[in-house]
């Protein structure tokens, strides 16, 4: 990794602030970490042109119930996996594509709109001659949100303040959205593309008023159809690496979940419910390979019921929540998500 895209302590602070408070203006934010507002804004922008960082958006439980969000392991070709890679990760319904150790070769996040799971099964993947055997795992629940996860580089005041921060309304939020719309899923694509970008800005792309844009963002938001997330490519940053696990728990235990044992797993990064013979998919973050039988006692010690069956390390993110990211693991081009 080359030292030009490390990320210093300033820039973790910086990311840990906007992963709580991801709209926060720089004024707000400069308060809170005692920084000049225009100094957080170059650094940001820093970031975001360098591919370490970035702010964008994620299904929540609302939109989840119009996307079929699901995980697809595939099985190529051994001489056609990066190819297979590449052709995918141009698609909009895609928001992850990763090289994974174990039987299969890559492991997809799909969240395909208006339960078009089907679709993409048939008409995608059934069309790729390099695809041997695809298997999937579609999600039925969220228990821990990747959204929820953030790098505790901040001191517990600071988080508790940029909390409440993240909470308060910048304007009135009015009803909630009673249909995903044209202009709606328009404003959905702007923000996946940026999550910081401004009403203005927005209005400008899509040749609508700002006050039109400010609401259906708020509203967006503030209804929890979207869920903003701050994403960083993280070499250097101290969760380098990442496993999936996929385990099994009684649909009682599962509801009843403490969510503040999360507070005791820092390396939990995802959770949710999925069909298959296994009814949990995990992600956890880890700085070393060999971490990961230190998170799956964790994990075990602090969900009840548990039991993980089967892993896998990440080799190699060739997407990830819509960003295509190079074989440095930084973001280059933005791949609009088909929300």
């Amino acid at each position: 990794m080359q030292e030009s895209v490390e990320l210093a302590e300033a820039d973790l602070e910086l990311i840990n602030a906007l992963q709580i408070a991801p709209r926060g203006s720089w004024v707000e934010l400069g308060a809170i970490l005692d920084v000049h507002p225009t100094t957080l804004a170059r650094r940001w922008q820093r970031l975001v042109s360098a591919g370490l960082a970035r702010v964008t958006i994620a299904p929540s439980d609302k939109l989840a119930r119009t996307t079929d969000v699901a995980f697809v392991e595939l099985t190529c070709q051994n001489n056609r996996v990066q190819l297979v890679a590449d052709q995918l990760v141009q698609d909009p319904r895609l928001m992850t594509v990763q090289f994974i150790a174990g039987s299969a070769h890559l492991l997809l996040t799909v969240a395909a709109p208006a339960h078009s799971l089907s679709d993409f099964l048939l008409g995608t993947i059934g069309g790729m001659e390099h695809v041997l055997h695809y298997a999937v795992r579609s999600m039925t629940g969220q228990i821990y949100e990747a959204t929820r996860w953030h790098f505790r580089a901040l001191p517990a005041a600071q988080l508790r303040r940029l909390a409440q921060l993240s909470r308060a309304p910048s304007s009135s939020t009015g009803q909630e959205p009673s249909a995903l719309d044209a202009t709606n899923r328009a404003i959905m694509r702007a923000l996946s593309i940026d999550g910081r970008a401004g009403f203005r800005a927005i209005a400008r792309e899509l040749d609508l008023p700002p006050v039109t844009v400010a609401r259906r963002v708020n509203q967006l938001i503030a209804h929890d159809v979207v869920a903003l997330r701050c994403d960083v490519a993280r070499r250097g940053s101290g969760r380098s690496f990442s496993a999936i696990l996929w385990g099994s728990l009684q649909p009682d235990l599962a509801l009843a979940i403490d969510r503040s044992m999360t507070d005791r797993i820092p390396e939990l990064r995802l959770m949710t419910m999925v069909t298959g013979h296994n009814n949990i998919h995990i992600v956890v973050w880890l700085n070393n390979p060999a971490d990961l039988l230190s998170a799956e006692q964790k994990l075990l010690d602090n969900i009840p019921g548990l039991s993980i069956e089967d892993r896998r390390i990440v080799l190699r993110t060739f997407k990830y929540n819509g960003a295509v990211l190079d074989a440095n693991g930084l973001f280059t081009q933005i791949v609009p998500m088909a929300y």
